[in-house]
């Protein structure tokens, strides 16, 4: 096949870095980023917190202040629907569960993330909220009721079948043999013994898994964003990109070094 005739494949991601460097090792021609849905827990998906939103943030860009405000208004779903009938592949990391949620006195929630712990005006708010941490019997129940729920929306939307979840693990070590630094006061092994639940949970319901082994799993001190535990080498994106299309069936993301 000449490479001007070589498939696209139509992506939507919900997740943080894990999918969102993965679609970018993809050569160009072969991959179409329909959407990019990130900073969102599932937990905060379908209810409104948007009442404990400043009307004005100190954000560091357009893109942080979207994600924010979309995730207070739990707008997931109504993106999904949005989006669903134009794509090929939803593709799912769990990156953004990592810091746990915010519950606030009326009930509503917020993701806890790296963006909004950062900004003043959410500090007060936040101070107010319960902190639910992931990893917690608290937190792995909550989630588990939400991701049935959109399990269901999922197969209403057509997009169950389409849908992959990537189950990359935190590189405990980097290519120079190293530790991997620790995030947010979580070291790489007590983060992948966290996920492991959650995993097998989205296993149990059917959910298609790109899975890769510990020990293949490296940090990279020269990955784009810095150094990180879930900031990989190239080769763990070729592999996470090779599953897509052989074991899935997912038609182009050919890798861009090829």
């Amino acid at each position: 096949m000449a490479e001007h005739d070589r498939a696209s494949a139509r992506i939507l991601v919900y997740g943080s870095c894990v999918a969102r460097d993965t679609v970018e090792f993809a050569a160009s021609d072969t991959v179409d980023l329909r959407g990019y849905i990130a900073r969102q827990s599932l937990i905060s998906a379908g209810n409104d917190a948007s009442t404990h939103l400043p009307e004005h943030m100190t954000v560091s860009s357009k893109f942080q202040e979207r994600m924010i405000r979309a995730d207070f208004s739990g707008g997931l779903f109504s993106r999904l629907e949005t989006l669903a009938a134009d794509v090929d592949v939803l593709l799912w990391d769990l990156a953004d569960e990592r810091h746990g949620v915010y519950r606030f006195a009326d009930g509503t929630v917020a993701t806890r993330s790296i963006d909004t712990i950062r900004i003043p005006e959410l500090e007060e708010r936040f101070a107010e909220a319960e902190h639910i941490e992931f990893g917690t019997d608290e937190h792995f129940a909550i989630w588990s009721w939400h991701v049935h729920d959109f399990v269901q929306r999922l197969r209403a939307l057509d997009l169950f079948v389409r849908t992959v979840v990537l189950e990359v693990p935190w590189a405990v070590l980097t290519t120079e043999g190293k530790p991997s630094p620790w995030s947010m006061g979580v070291r790489a092994a007590e983060a992948n013994k966290r996920y492991r639940p959650y995993y097998d949970h989205l296993r149990s319901l059917g959910f298609r898994m790109v899975e890769l082994p510990e020990e293949v799993v490296l940090a990279d001190p020269e990955h784009k964003w810095g150094l990180a535990p879930f900031h990989y080498t190239p080769a763990v994106y070729r592999e996470v990109l090779r599953q897509l299309r052989e074991v899935h069936g997912v038609a182009g993301l050919e890798d861009a070094g090829a």
